[in-house]
């Protein structure tokens, strides 16, 4: 299983605090059997800095305390970038904020209403070759109250990552609710744990769980194994991978008796 979404690295978020913190949640990832994790801390202007030479500073240290454990943990690094403001596809491109050196980069926006300009930075990224990822669709206001609109993004050549501690119900019902409903519509392309080593609790494995039981291996392999390799790999994954069965129209009873 591989979680490509997290804030494990310490100093840099609201994720860990410091290296201790860090090494306790990289011994749970390990417990867990995760084959890989992408650090992925947050970058906005004016509240979390991060340049591309912090974040690898910080990721160093960590794969550091890794290999010394002599854990076969594959680590990779990026950033969650809050994508708003005429500076935010700079800002990616110019501190290579890309997962792996793919054209894949996570983002999100406001959880309480989509920025004015989300749409038009997803058009540049998109417009300039990169394939962006939109962090935990179901639980911005908009995707919650109409789950549909996460299809409108997949048509714009957006990814969609649902977040592990969505399907165990940590921000309600509500978005438990609509995280499950995008997955059954075909409307998720990735899982991430989102974790910020909060609450000493490492989720990733029961949530992939619950999706096998829900849906099936297939889908829960898909989005926790398949496409974050095909990911870290920058090899294309399509955004429309679930298609309604077309039946063949019943004849009427004068196209029966004629055997038309």
């Amino acid at each position: 299983m591989i979680d490509i979404h997290s804030h494990i690295l310490p100093y840099l978020d609201d994720g860990s605090p410091h290296e201790e913190v860090t090494e306790y949640y990289i011994d749970r990832l390990v417990e867990a059997n995760m084959e890989a994790v992408v650090f992925t801390p947050h970058f906005m202007r004016g509240f979390y800095d991060n340049t591309k030479d912090k974040i690898i500073e910080a990721f160093q240290k960590t794969n550091k305390m890794i290999k010394q454990k002599d854990y076969k943990l594959n680590v990779y690094c990026a950033a969650e970038v809050y994508l708003m403001g005429c500076e935010a596809v700079n800002d990616i491109q110019n501190n290579a904020f890309m997962i792996n050196g793919s054209r894949y980069v996570l983002v999100e926006n406001s959880l309480s209403g989509f920025s004015f300009d989300l749409y038009e930075n997803l058009y540049q990224l998109v417009k300039l070759g990169f394939k962006p990822i939109l962090a935990h669709p179901e639980r911005y206001m908009e995707i919650k109250a109409n789950p549909s609109l996460a299809e409108d993004f997949m048509h714009r050549d957006i990814y969609l990552q649902i977040n592990t501690n969505s399907i165990l119900g940590a921000y309600g019902n509500k978005v438990k609710d609509v995280a499950l409903e995008l997955i059954d519509r075909g409307f998720a392309h990735f899982l991430g744990s989102d974790c910020h080593c909060q609450n000493g609790i490492y989720d990733f494995p029961e949530a992939v769980d619950i999706i096998r039981k829900t849906f099936s291996d297939k889908i829960a392999d898909m989005l926790s194994v398949e496409h974050p390799q095909k990911m870290l790999n920058n090899e294309n994954i399509p955004h429309f991978y679930v298609f309604p069965q077309h039946r063949p129209k019943k004849k009427n009873l004068f196209q029966r008796l004629f055997r038309i």
